[in-house]
C-alpha cells in the first residue's frame, strides 16, 4: 500500500464497518464564532471582583474556548479537529502571552485577562460583519437550545437497553464510590495501596462495575453510554485524588507550587540558576496568571488539577479518533482506553500533564492536515507552547511529526521544519542550564528504560511492579497485533497510528530522564496505542451480537477489559501510604521554610510528607545551596544499610556543626514507609536516628504530632572579640 493510498480518505471496508468506522464530513462551524463570542464575554465578567471560584470558572472557560474559537473563526478546518483544536489553541495561546509577559517584565494578570477578551470579542464582532452574519436573536437561540435538548433527551438512543444498562451499571459504580469518598482521607492504607485499604477497597468493585458499563456500551454500540461511562471512570480515578484528599498529593506538586507562589509574588520568573524551572517555566506562568486573574488559591486548583487534565484528555482522543474519520463509538473506546489504562500518575499540577494535553492536541492537528494543511501550520502554535513548558515532551512531538513527513502524512513539510527550528533554537539557548544534567545518559536503551528504585523491598512493591509492567506490556502488545492486523487488512491510517504508538520508544536511545524515561515513554506512547486498539476492541465486543465463536472472543475480550481497567486503577493508587499529604504536616513546615534565612538546610530520609519547597521563599535558599534539601543519601558516609551507625552519626553531626545556619531534620510517617517500600534503609534506621536526635547535644524537638516530627540544630554565635 503506498503512502498516499493510505494518508487518502479510503471507502469503509468490512472490516471497518464491523469496528464500528465511518467516513467523516469537513467543513467549518458556524457555532465556533458564536462560542468566541460567549467566551469573550465571559473573560470579561472573570476580570471583575468576583468570588475566585466563579471567577476562575469564568476565565477557564475562556481559557479553553475563547481564543482557540477565535482563531478557528478566520482559519477553516475539518469539523471533527475543531473539538480538538478550540482547547489545544486556547492553552497554547494563553501560555505563549503569560511566560511573553514575564519574559517582557509586564506582569498585570487582569490586564491581560481583559486585552485576551477584547482581542477575541474584537474577532468575533469583525468576523460577523465581513460575513454579513445577523446579531443571534436571545429567544431563537434560546428556542433553539431547548429544541435539541429535548430532541436529545426523546432520541431513540437514550431509550436503548444497551444505553439504560451501562447506565445502571455507572449508578452503581458512583454510589460505590460515593460511600468510599468521605473516609477516604482518614485511610491508613497499606503497602498495597488504597484499593487494599479501609473503604478504599469499594473502589474495587466501583471500578469493575465502571468496565462492565463499558463492555455494554461498546457491545451495544451505544456512545450516549459510553460517554456516560468515561464520565464515571474519571470520577472513580481521578476525582478520587481530589474529594478524598485533604490536600494534593506529591511532594513534588509543592515545588510546582512554591515556583507559582514565587511569581505571584514578585512578578518575575525565579532568577537563573534556580532550578531546571528558571529556563522551562510557561506552565508556572499560565498557573500564576489563571491565579492572580481570578483570585484562586493555586493550592485549590493543584488538588482539582487532574481531574480537569483528564476531562481535557478525553475530548482530544476523541476529537483525534473522529480526524481520522472512525465512527462516535471507536473515538469514544479509544478515549476510555486512554483514560482506563494510564496509570502512570502524571497528572497531577506539573508541566508534564499541561504538555500531554498541548502534545495530544498538535497531534491532532498534524494528523488533519493532509485534508487542511493549514491545520499543520496551526500546529506550531500548541507546539511552540510546549517548548518552554517542558524539557522532553516537544523531542517526542518532534520525532513523530518528522517521521510522519517522511511517510508524506503530514504537510507542508515546512511546517514541521520551524518546529525543528523553534525546539532546537530554545534548546541551544538554555544549553547551560540543561548541560549538568545530561543531554544525553547513555546509548543503552536497556539501562535508560531502567527506574530509580531497583532494591529490594516489600512483597507489596514486586507485586505493584508486575501489575504496572504486565498492564503496559499488554498494551503495547495489543496496539502491535492490531497494527499487524491493520497492514494485513489495508486499514486507513495504521501505519500513521503505528509511528505514534511506537515512536516514543526512540526517546529510550539517548534519555533515561532521571529514571523515568520509560513511564513517559507509555504515556506518549497510549494516544496511539488506544487508536490501534480501539477499533479491533469494537469488533470484538459487538461479538455477543453475532454468536457462535465471536461470541467467545466477545467474552474474552470483556474480561480482559475488566482485567486491564483494574490494573490501571490499582497501579494508579497503589503509592497511596507515600504520597498522601496532611494539613497539619504541610501547615508545620511551611511557617519554618517560609521564613528559614539562605543557608538553612532541611534533612530528610525520603522527601515524603512535609515538602521543603511550599513557597517561594525557596529560590533564596536555592541560590545559597542548591542541595539545601537533598535528602541524607546525598551527603551520606558509608552504606545506607548500616546507618545509623556510630560513624556515621559522627559524621553526620559534624557536618552539622559546620554551618553556620540551622538544620532541620522532618520525620514522618510517609518518609518511613517509602523507606520500607523499596529497601532504601534497613528497618529501624529512622527510629534510631530520631532517637540520637533526642539526646544529641543541640539538638532541639520543635515540633511533634503523631508520627511527625522535626528537629532543629541552632549554631552557637560565634563569640565576639573582647
Amino acid at each position: 500500500m503506498t503512502a498516499a493510498a493510505e494518508a487518502a480518505p479510503s471507502p469503509p471496508t468490512d472490516a471497518d464497518a464491523r469496528a464500528g468506522i465511518s467516513p467523516a464530513p469537513a467543513g467549518p462551524s458556524g457555532s465556533v464564532a458564536v462560542l468566541s463570542l460567549v467566551a469573550a464575554i465571559a473573560g470579561l465578567v472573570g476580570a471583575l471582583p468576583l468570588p475566585s471560584v466563579p471567577s476562575a470558572l469564568l476565565v477557564g472557560f475562556f481559557v479553553l474556548c475563547g481564543p482557540g474559537a477565535a482563531v478557528c473563526t478566520w482559519v477553516t478546518l475539518p469539523r471533527r479537529t475543531v473539538l480538538a483544536a478550540v482547547p489545544t489553541l486556547g492553552m497554547a495561546l494563553t501560555t505563549l502571552v503569560t511566560i511573553a509577559a514575564l519574559w517582557s517584565s509586564w506582569w498585570h494578570p487582569t490586564a491581560l485577562l481583559v486585552a485576551g477578551s477584547v482581542a477575541v470579542l474584537a474577532s468575533g464582532i469583525v468576523h460577523r460583519r465581513r460575513t454579513h452574519t445577523p446579531a443571534p436573536d436571545v429567544r431563537e437561540l434560546r428556542s433553539r437550545l431547548t429544541s435539541r435538548g429535548l430532541t436529545a433527551v426523546r432520541s431513540p438512543a437514550l431509550r436503548s437497553t444497551g444505553f439504560r444498562v451501562s447506565v445502571a451499571l455507572c449508578v452503581a459504580a458512583l454510589t460505590c464510590w460515593a460511600v468510599a469518598v468521605p473516609t477516604l482521607p482518614s485511610v491508613d492504607a497499606s503497602y498495597y495501596g488504597l484499593l487494599f485499604s479501609g473503604s478504599g477497597r469499594l473502589l474495587i468493585p466501583a471500578t469493575v462495575l465502571t468496565a462492565a458499563a463499558a463492555v455494554v456500551a461498546i457491545a451495544t454500540r451505544s456512545s450516549s453510554g459510553l460517554v456516560v461511562t468515561i464520565g464515571t471512570a474519571i470520577v472513580v480515578s481521578r476525582v478520587t485524588t481530589w474529594l478524598g484528599t485533604e490536600m494534593p498529593l506529591y511532594d513534588w506538586t509543592y515545588k510546582h507550587l512554591a515556583v507559582v507562589d514565587y511569581i505571584q509574588d514578585t512578578g518575575t520568573l525565579t532568577p537563573g540558576g534556580t532550578d531546571i524551572y528558571a529556563q522551562w517555566p510557561a506552565f508556572f506562568a499560565v498557573a500564576a496568571w489563571f491565579c492572580d486573574a481570578t483570585g484562586l488559591d493555586p493550592m485549590v486548583l493543584a488538588h482539582l488539577f487532574a481531574t480537569v487534565v483528564h476531562i481535557l484528555l478525553a475530548v482530544v482522543v476523541y476529537a483525534t479518533a473522529r480526524t481520522l474519520s472512525m465512527s462516535r463509538v471507536v473515538a469514544l473506546t479509544a478515549a476510555l482506553i486512554v483514560e482506563t489504562v494510564n496509570w502512570v500518575g502524571q497528572d497531577y499540577f506539573a508541566p508534564q500533564a499541561w504538555a500531554l494535553v498541548l502534545a495530544y492536541g498538535a497531534i491532532a492537528l498534524l494528523l488533519a492536515s493532509r485534508r487542511a494543511p493549514r491545520a499543520a501550520v496551526l500546529a506550531i502554535i500548541p507546539f511552540a507552547a510546549i517548548v518552554p513548558s517542558h524539557q522532553l515532551t516537544p523531542f517526542w512531538v518532534l520525532g513523530a511529526a518528522v517521521v510522519l513527513v517522511v511517510l508524506r502524512r503530514v504537510r507542508p513539510w515546512w511546517a514541521v521544519a520551524i518546529m525543528l527550528g523553534i525546539a532546537g533554537a530554545y534548546l541551544l539557548a538554555n544549553l547551560e542550564a540543561v548541560a549538568p544534567y545530561g543531554i544525553l545518559s547513555g546509548g543503552n536503551p536497556i539501562d535508560n528504560a531502567a527506574t530509580n528504585f531497583t532494591m529490594a523491598g516489600v512483597p507489596a512493591k514486586e507485586t505493584t511492579s508486575t501489575v504496572c509492567r504486565a498492564l503496559s506490556a499488554g498494551v503495547v502488545m495489543a496496539a502491535g497485533i492490531c497494527a499487524l492486523i491493520g497492514w494485513r487488512r489495508r486499514r486507513a491510517h495504521w501505519l500513521t497510528l503505528a509511528v505514534l504508538a511506537f515512536s516514543a520508544l526512540a526517546l529510550l536511545l539517548g534519555q533515561s530522564y532521571g529514571g523515568e524515561a520509560i513511564f513517559r515513554v507509555y504515556l506518549y506512547g497510549l494516544l496511539g496505542c488506544a487508536l490501534l486498539i480501539a477499533p479491533t476492541l469494537v469488533w470484538l465486543l459487538t461479538g455477543f451480537a453475532r454468536g457462535g465463536r465471536d461470541r467467545l472472543r466477545a467474552a474474552g475480550a470483556a474480561i480482559l477489559v475488566c482485567a486491564a481497567t483494574l490494573a490501571g486503577m490499582y497501579s494508579y493508587v497503589a503509592l497511596w501510604p507515600v504520597i498522601v499529604e496532611t494539613r497539619a504536616q504541610y501547615e508545620a513546615i511551611d511557617a519554618i521554610t517560609e521564613t528559614a534565612e539562605p543557608g538553612t538546610r532541611f534533612i530528610t530520609l525520603h522527601p515524603a510528607g512535609m515538602p521543603t519547597r511550599t513557597n517561594g521563599n525557596y529560590a533564596p535558599m536555592t541560590l545559597a545551596n542548591p542541595y539545601f534539601d537533598y535528602p541524607l543519601s546525598f551527603d551520606l558516609a558509608g552504606d545506607r544499610m548500616t546507618f545509623p551507625s556510630p560513624e556515621q552519626l559522627g559524621d553526620l553531626f559534624w557536618k552539622v556543626d559546620q554551618s553556620d545556619k540551622p538544620t532541620y531534620v522532618t520525620f514522618t510517617e510517609q518518609s518511613r514507609r517509602i523507606s520500607e517500600y523499596y529497601g532504601t534503609y534497613r528497618p529501624g534506621a529512622a527510629a534510631e536516628l530520631e532517637a540520637a536526635l533526642r539526646v544529641a547535644p543541640g539538638w532541639r524537638l520543635i515540633h511533634e504530632d503523631g508520627d511527625t516530627a522535626i528537629f532543629v540544630f541552632e549554631p552557637k554565635p560565634a563569640a565576639s572579640a573582647p
